[in-house]
């Protein structure tokens, strides 16, 4: 990365992981707390599948915030950054930063996942993703022509 200047290379491929990684957690929307208990294998998936979508945007985060000047202390601060540089709309950003402490909790704190939360993320919140990964891209197009 040149001081000041993303590299485009290191954000696609993480954008990249990041949708692929949430393709294929859409298989397993409907999922219940129930099958996650019984079904050990299926969770694994799940659970290895947040964790990878959440490093992958947090990683992108991270990149640009530091690329941007802001050198963020944490996961929740990279977001932060992008928030204050206009790449990220404050409202989303807002909701978005949650995932710093989710990631943190499936690398972290896996004994003690709340399935009912991944249930919800997996139902209600893979969008987010996407959303995070529509903002950077358009962030870049109009900011960071070569």
């Amino acid at each position: 990365m040149t001081p000041g200047r993303p590299d485009r290379r290191v954000v696609n491929r993480r954008l990249m992981a990041l949708r692929r990684a949430v393709a294929i957690l859409r298989r397993h929307a409907g999922c219940t707390p129930e099958e996650l208990r019984s079904d050990i294998d299926r969770r694994w998936a799940i659970e290895h599948g947040l964790q990878l979508s959440a490093q992958a945007a947090l990683d992108v985060a991270t990149h640009l915030g530091s690329a941007l000047g802001y050198d963020p202390a944490t996961y929740g601060s990279s977001i932060d950054s992008l928030v204050e540089a206009d790449v990220l709309p404050p409202n989303f950003g807002a909701r978005f930063r949650q995932i710093a402490g989710f990631r943190n909790v499936l690398v972290h704190g896996y004994l003690d996942v709340d399935l009912d939360l991944i249930v919800e993320i997996l139902s209600e919140r893979l969008d987010d993703f996407e959303e995070f990964a529509r903002h950077i891209e358009r962030w870049l197009r109009e900011s960071w022509q070569e």
